[in-house]
């Protein structure tokens, strides 16, 4: 029988650098829930504002003033699966950040190059977001040929705005896994020694 002992009083000290790295968990964490913020503001007003000039003759804001719940679900649904597919930058950007701060290199070049790449990723998304969005117009339009969306949804038809909100939520919850790995790809790490084998 084997009997396993705990060490208690290991864990009610912590050194200097255990602290210093603690703080530094907490600062990188603030810095991701800003980041994430700024990210968010933006991306949900610019896809908005895209909507309503992608769509002039649908009048998104009179339908709603009309308490047109179908345009709601529409337009919840896109906002939604835009979500998805851009919490995916929020990692590059922040790791980008990290190399920037725990690196050697603090020269404005580094920082503008730090920028680019996160202003990169987000850009990224938040096209491939919409691409996934369009994607799943085009989809709803073969999968239901005999059903013109956008009638349905200015009539109120709420079963075609839930089935067309959870098309739109669905392909973007599935692509997002992919646009995690490609933007993930493109995090310029900094290189590390090889060991021979």
């Amino acid at each position: 029988m084997i009997f396993l002992t705990m060490d208690f009083s290991s864990g009610i000290r912590k050194s200097k650098k255990e602290r210093k790295m603690s703080g530094q968990q907490i600062i990188f964490g603030f810095i991701e829930f800003l980041v994430a913020i700024l990210i968010s503001f933006v991306l949900i007003f610019g896809t908005y504002r895209l909507l309503l000039v992608l769509t002039p003759r649908f009048d998104e804001e009179r339908q709603l003033k009309k308490k047109n719940l179908s345009v709601g679900i529409i337009l919840g649904s896109i906002l939604m699966g835009q979500a998805f597919v851009v919490k995916q930058a929020i990692y590059p950007v922040m790791a980008v950040i990290q190399i920037f701060i725990l690196g050697e290199d603090k020269s404005v070049g580094s920082f503008l190059k730090m920028l680019g790449f996160g202003i990169g990723y987000v850009v990224l998304a938040g096209f491939l977001a919409i691409v996934c969005i369009l994607f799943s117009f085009w989809l709803f339009n073969k999968l239901t040929p005999r059903i013109n969306q956008y009638e349905e949804i200015k009539d109120n038809n709420i079963a075609v705005a839930l089935f067309m909100g959870f098309l739109i939520i669905g392909i973007c919850l599935l692509i997002s896994a992919g646009v995690a790995g490609l933007t993930r790809a493109f995090i310029p790490f900094p290189e590390v020694a090889s060991i021979p084998l």
